[in-house]
Order: structure tokens, then sequence, then C-alpha cells
């Protein structure tokens, strides 16, 4: 450890000791993708004091997360683990589900998915789910991003968001990358010096090039630039990883070049327990955020704010954080008896009845809820993308896949290429190539939704997901090429083969869901609720897609090359389809929704600045405030969503 660590460290600890009469200008809660982003921006002004509460502990230089395509420190690879859905596929999943990195969520029994818990991972420790998340940065289609605006956010489109995406990437492909990657790089919709850096893929499977000509074959183009606001089609990924090949998260990125500075103070180990407010209203009847409470080390403590209170704790945490702070439903707190300060029904609801697993007290409360009249008009949504499984078998010798690392003198030998070059297996993760599709790529242009139909999603945007399915412009499936098996529940890989996997996720689904507290011990996960195929339409789509990937597996660059296993060729009935759908489904671990940013008339949980309604400075900067969903992995749209919020509130100060 150098001078300046040791230093630094120690003045951690000596301000860790004082934190129960220490006051900051702002309190970040949650040190996560979002939440290192805002708060070293905030210091950028050294006037300024702030302070981070992390629940987990920094483990953002760990070789098992830094590597990219390393699961786990031990070099020990497993193969598929199940837990009513949860998969963690050798090396590509390896650490999720380890408690001290992920909150590892579950949620209640799915009755439209054979009544299976589903898995749903969240990053734990400093940079969140960006430590452990795939490292894609895509980003979706600018009439989704404009959405954000015409549902009452000004200043939220696809422009602004074009300016923070900037702000906050530094992407410079080289002149042989984009040459033989086939890219066309836009100088003005990437950054130049943002602290992110993106990278091209520095391995690709040699299954990515038949795979094309395949998808060519049936018709979906090539995108050479999906990053400027079109990203139907087919195209080469980018991804959190810096030039040394290693992972770049909120923590790398973000945290690390600023953790010295003097007037920021991380404290890690700490979870939030509930946000303190003054006794007094201020003169426009708000609550006043002065300071947060948190348990450290089996002791209660609190840390006081003199400007602001962030709430940055992802879309689990935050909703459950506001209800234990007595913001929320009315009748969902009182089931509870948390005392009730702001009466806000839009936290974490969209009407799905809860599960036996929540409190029956809080499931009657929704219930009671959901027939109200005001219910009928004015929904909130939670929403994420959800994933089925098409496995493939494929050639061990001329496309050995990510299996063939179980085998230890392989492993050693790409380990060995990715510590002289920084390329090979290990530099890279998950997928080179995505495609997103509009509908008619992959459904009948016959199908149309019947408008009638209704949903637990707001109104408002149930009708504009039905447009965009409609018109065929916005995608509504992804599918990825992964050299690997991501499993189905039941299906295993069998040792020495290898396969290949066509990621297939729906991306504006119908279904909905909600989180709520379950107890008012702030230590007790919240209830989550996915409200999975809640719908026939998601079913549809899902069936088609599979459809789709045996059309795909059948051209001529493909048939020979790919066997498909899973589902298996034999399964041919609809109904068989749909049933191994409902038995298979999965999250691809993109929660959003849960204080959407829209009016409050419209269940709306905080405004266009981010401010929680009937409070004066509490703020969430995080994918809770999403409204609606777009085709993309969400990470690039995060730090853009909190390098926005930080110019908010910097803007608001001064």
């Amino acid at each position: 450890m150098n001078a300046s660590n040791k230093t630094h460290n120690s003045l951690q600890a000596r301000l860790q000791n004082r934190m129960d009469s220490a006051s900051f200008d702002y309190i970040v809660v949650g040190g996560g993708t979002a939440g290192l982003v805002v708060a070293t921006r905030l210091v950028e002004d050294p006037d300024i004091r702030v302070c981070v509460l992390e629940a987990g502990e920094d483990v953002s230089k760990e070789l098992s997360l830094m590597t990219p395509g390393i699961a786990e420190k031990s070099f020990k690879f497993k193969f598929p683990l199940y837990l009513n859905g949860l998969f963690a596929a050798g090396m590509a999943f390896g650490n999720l589900g380890q408690p001290r990195l992920d909150w590892g969520a579950l949620t209640t029994p799915q009755p439209h998915a054979n009544g299976r818990s589903i898995y749903s991972p969240r990053g734990k420790g400093l940079g969140g789910s960006s430590t452990i998340n795939f490292m894609a940065l895509g980003r979706g289609h600018e009439a989704e991003y404009n959405v954000f605006e015409s549902l009452g956010s000004p200043g939220w489109n696809f422009k602004d968001f074009l300016k923070y995406f900037r702000k906050s990437e530094t992407f410079a492909p080289t002149e042989e990358e984009i040459s033989r990657l086939q890219i066309d790089f836009n100088e003005a919709t990437h950054g130049k010096s943002g602290p992110l850096h993106r990278t091209a893929p520095r391995w690709i499977t040699d299954l990515q090039k038949p795979f094309i000509e395949a998808m060519q074959t049936l018709g979906v183009k090539y995108n050479r630039d999906a990053s400027s606001g079109d990203n139907t089609g087919m195209w080469i990924s980018s991804h959190s990883i810096d030039t040394n090949g290693a992972r770049c998260s909120s923590a790398t990125a973000y945290y690390e070049p600023n953790k010295s500075t003097p007037n920021l103070v991380v404290i890690t180990g700490a979870q939030a327990t509930r946000i303190v407010f003054n006794d007094e209203l201020d003169a426009k009847r708000k609550f006043v955020a002065s300071g947060v409470e948190y348990h450290k080390d089996g002791q209660l403590q609190r840390v006081s704010a003199k400007k602001e209170v962030i709430l940055s704790a992802g879309a689990f945490r935050t909703p459950q954080l506001l209800e234990l702070s007595g913001i929320g439903q009315k009748s969902i707190l009182e089931a509870q008896k948390i005392p009730v300060k702001v009466d806000l029904p839009g936290v974490g609801i969209n009407l799905r009845k809860l599960s036996l697993l929540c409190d029956l007290a809080v499931t009657d409360s929704i219930q009671r809820y959901r027939n109200s009249a005001w219910v009928k008009i004015h929904l909130t949504v939670q929403q994420d993308h959800f994933y089925v499984p098409f496995v493939t078998e494929v050639d061990s010798k001329k496309y050995p896949s990510y299996e063939a690392l179980a085998d230890p003198a392989r492993f050693a030998e790409e380990l060995k290429h990715y510590q002289k070059s920084k390329g090979g297996k290990l530099s890279t993760f998950f997928s080179a190539l995505f495609s997103f599709l509009p509908k008619n790529y992959f459904m009948s242009p016959n199908y149309m939704i019947p408008q009638d139909m209704r949903t637990n999603l707001n109104p408002e945007i149930e009708a504009i997901q039905k447009q965009w399915i409609a018109a065929n412009e916005i995608p509504f499936l992804e599918i990825a090429l992964f050299p690997g098996y991501i499993p189905a529940v039941v299906q295993q890989p069998q040792p020495g083969k290898s396969y290949c996997t066509i990621f297939i996720a729906l991306s504006h689904a119908f279904s909905s869901g909600s989180v709520h507290v379950a107890s008012p011990d702030p230590l007790t996960a919240p209830c989550v609720d996915y409200g999975v195929l809640d719908n026939l339409v998601d079913v549809d789509i899902l069936v088609n897609a599979i459809q789709f990937a045996r059309k795909l597996v059948a051209t001529e660059s493909l048939s020979g090359i790919m066997q498909e296993v899973c589902p298996g060729p034999a399964m041919t009935d609809k109904a068989e389809l749909e049933n191994f759908v409902r038995g298979n489904i999965s999250t691809v671990f993109h929660p959003i929704g849960t204080a959407a940013m829209l009016p409050k008339s419209k269940g709306g949980v905080v405004d266009a600045s981010l401010k929680v309604y009937g409070t004066a400075n509490l703020r969430v900067v995080d994918a809770s405030v999403m409204p609606i969903h777009i085709s993309a992995h969400i990470q690039a749209t995060v730090y853009a969503i909190a390098e926005k919020g930080a110019d908010i509130i910097q803007h608001e100060r001064k």
C-alpha cells in the first residue's frame, strides 16, 4: 500500500468513527453505478462535502471481477447451479449469487411462470451492479428516450441523453478496429474524455461470421452505428472494459481517481435503514430530509445532511427505503405500522397482487388499492427484460466454447494469453454481437394486439408500447450470440461438449410488477413481484422468438454448425412451447421504474428534477426513475441519468 492510500484510509477510518456527529452537504445512499457518479461529480466543488453510504465493501479490484472472462477468483469453474431458475453458468455467471457481491433477490413465486421464484441479482459493494454485470454498453432507440419527455418530464429526451452519454465515456476505436469490425464511428455521439472506458471487443468467436450471414439471410440488416439513435438490426457491441483489458466500473472509473479527495467520505458496510426528516415542514409544506440512519457493525448510526439526501440504492432498495421512511402508499405503510409522511401511491407499485411470501396485511391493502377508483385510471410500473434459452451444440474442435475453460490446461493457456496481450477469451464477456429486432422480423406482420387488452402497466405506457409494436419501428426482441451454455431450468450441459446459446430476450414486456417492504425491519429484504407473463402477448412474442431462432439455425450458413438441444427439435406444439417459456423464463437483470419520473397525477414518484414529490430535498438518481423500458442493456443509460442528475443538483445549488 502506498503512502497516499495509507493516508486516505487513515482519514476515512477517523471520519467513520465520528459519523454520529458528522454533517455533510449531501448524503448519497448507495455507492453503486449511479451513486458514485453523483458523489464524485458533486465533490468537484472543493467547498462541497459528500458522504456515500454503501452496504457492501470495496471489491472492485478483485481479480474475479476485474478480468472480464473470469468467473471465480479460485479459477474453479462450476457447471450450472439451479435454484428456482437461478443459473450460475460456469465462468459466465460465477460471481452471481455470492452474498458479499450480490443482494441475490428472489421474487415471490410467479403464478404464470409455473410457480417459480425468479432470481434477480443486484450488485453489492462499491460499483454496485457495474462490478458484476455483463459490461454491455448499448443505447436504446431515439424514440424510447423521447418518450421520457412526452410522458411529462421536460429536458429528458434523446438529444439531452446524448450529451450525458458523451460526458460519461471515453471511446476511441482504432482504424484497424473500425475496419475489422465494420463499424462507423460517429465522433458526435461518443465521448473522448469521460471517466468510463468503452472499448471494442478484443476476441470474437468464429461462430460470428456464419451467424451474421444467417441473420442477413432472414432479412436482418447489419447496423454499423447503433449508438446514434437507431439500434435496430444487428451490430457489434462495445463494453465497459478499459484499454488494459480490465472491467471498468463506476468504482474504478469514478471513485478510484477521486478516493483521496478530502471532501468525499465513503462508508462501506453501512446499510441505510431510514431517511431522517425535520419535525417541521418548510414554507411550501414539504418534508425536509436532514440525514440518514444506517446499520454498521451491529450498531445504528446517523449522518446529517445540510442540503440534500440522494437515493441511488437501485430499483429494489430505493423504493424499500422510501417506504421504510414513511413515503409510499398509505395502506401499505399502515399495514407495516410505518408512520406515513407522504402518501405517494406510485412508490414501488403497479398493482400486481403479491404472493403469500409477503405479509398478508400488505397483500390485502394492495388488493383494496387495486380496486379503488384512482387505480382504474393511474398505474405505475416495475419492469425488466425477460429471457428464454435457446441452446445449440457445436463442434468442440472447430468452435470451442467457454465450457472448454473447465480444462485447467486450456484455462492456463488462455490466462497466459490474456496476461501477455490482454486478448483471448478472458479479455471480453458475453457477446460481441447484438441484434434488436422490431416485430416484423420475427412475427407475422398481421399480428395485432387486441386494442381492448388491458394490463397492469400505466395505461399511457401500455398505449405507447401497443403503438410501437404495431408501427414495427421499435425493437421488441433482443438476439445475442453467446459461445457457451446459458442453461434452462432443468437441462444442463454435458462435460466435454461445446455449445452456443442464442440469447433471446423480450425488450418491452407488457408484464409489470412491484417492490415493497416485506417488514418494518430494514434489514429484511424487500418483497419483489415481477408479475411475469401475466398476459398472452409476452408469451406470443417469446414463442415466436424461439421459432425465429429455429429458422436461423436452419439456414445454409448454420445448419451444418449448430444442432438444437434446448428446447429440443421434438418440441413443436405451440402449447408445449408456451409451457417451455413459462417453465424457463428468467430476467435479464434490468429492473426499472419503481420510483418513476412521471407527473404525480400519473403515478409518478419523482419530478423532472428527480425530487421526490412532497419533499424539499430528497432525490432519486438511479434506474428506479426510468418510466418506460428501453431496447438496450441499461448500464450506459444509468450512467447518463446519473451524470444528468448531478448536473441538475449542481445547477440548482448555484
